[in-house]
């Protein structure tokens, strides 16, 4: 199902059991705690104009209803303020199933690739992060705000990175 909420800066692809409280972090039909999202889980990043990018939607979008790709999202237009020209999707799933995921990515037309972790993604997104202050530079946030913001990715992320054995729990974007 693709879910495109105007006010957001993505528009989504998930099973419709995502709105019904079940996760997208699984895999084997187990869900993921902090520590196996930090282990195992990640993305396919994936560079294309929009109307390219909205095909290539479409077409992930059955594979995603199929359980055969976790989640999908990508940006609505480029992400200027991390100076990218081009759309970007992200493409999830565990690890251990990147190249069948691959595979399907690849019979629709994708052709360049990088594999990032979430690991990774979280690392750049911590307080101090040159990601999470260019961010906020980008949207002339003044240093209130931006302890605020510091606060809030340290209490998401830590709680990933220091309770391992508690259920992952995806954040609203």
């Amino acid at each position: 199902m693709i879910y495109d909420s105007p006010g957001s800066h993505f528009i989504f692809i998930y099973h419709p059991s995502v709105f019904d409280g079940q996760s997208y972090t699984v895999f084997q039909g187990k869900r993921l705690t902090n520590g196996e999202v930090l282990a195992y889980w990640g993305k396919w990043i994936i560079l294309g104009e929009r109307p390219w990018i909205d095909a290539l939607a479409r077409a992930l979008d059955p594979h995603v209803e199929a359980r055969r790709i976790p989640c999908v999202k990508y940006d609505r237009e480029p992400s200027k303020n991390l100076g990218v020209e081009e759309c970007v999707m992200m493409v999830y799933c565990d690890r251990r199933e990147r190249d069948a995921v691959w595979e399907i990515l690849a019979a629709n037309g994708a052709r360049m690739k990088a594999w990032v972790t979430e690991r990774e993604t979280m690392e750049l997104w911590r307080p101090g992060s040159p990601l999470l202050e260019r961010w906020m530079d980008s949207r002339g946030f003044d240093e209130t705000l931006r302890e605020a913001v510091r606060a809030d990715a340290k209490a998401r992320l830590g709680r990933v990175f220091e309770y391992p054995d508690e259920e992952f729990s995806p954040w609203e974007q």
